[in-house]
């Protein structure tokens, strides 16, 4: 049985581990994208690093889950609840910023077909 909850750790962390560097990863090449749209001025930047960043913060909650797995008091517990829930937060920010910053762009679109239109005529 000691064997058996030996593995199911190590296993366990090399998984917490792998997921961790995935978001890292993740979250690097969203940023650099992200750099390399704004240094050419495309529009869209700000929604396109979101997207990235939820996408991490969901990589990084499938490591805190599988975390839950080596807990063995209720402070340990305590603080895995506390980084779910704040990337619970996180992550609900992140999707108001991109509802936003959509009905922002769709609203700008309109405008611009708009000063098209009283151009053409």
């Amino acid at each position: 049985m000691e064997l058996l909850t030996t593995i199911t750790n190590y296993i366990a962390q090399a998984g917490i581990e792998l997921l961790d560097i995935a978001a890292m990863g993740i979250l690097l090449y969203g940023s650099g994208k992200s750099i390399w749209m704004m240094i050419r001025h495309k529009p869209g930047v700000t929604l396109y690093l979101t997207r990235f960043m939820n996408i991490a913060l969901i990589v990084m909650l499938c490591a805190e889950i599988i975390r839950l797995v080596l807990i063995r008091e209720p402070l340990e517990l305590a603080i895995v609840a506390g980084m779910v829930a704040l990337h619970g937060a996180i992550s609900f920010l992140i999707a108001w910023e991109v509802n936003k910053e959509q009905s922002h762009d769709k609203a700008r679109g309109e405008e611009e077909a708009k000063t098209d239109e009283d151009l053409l005529l």
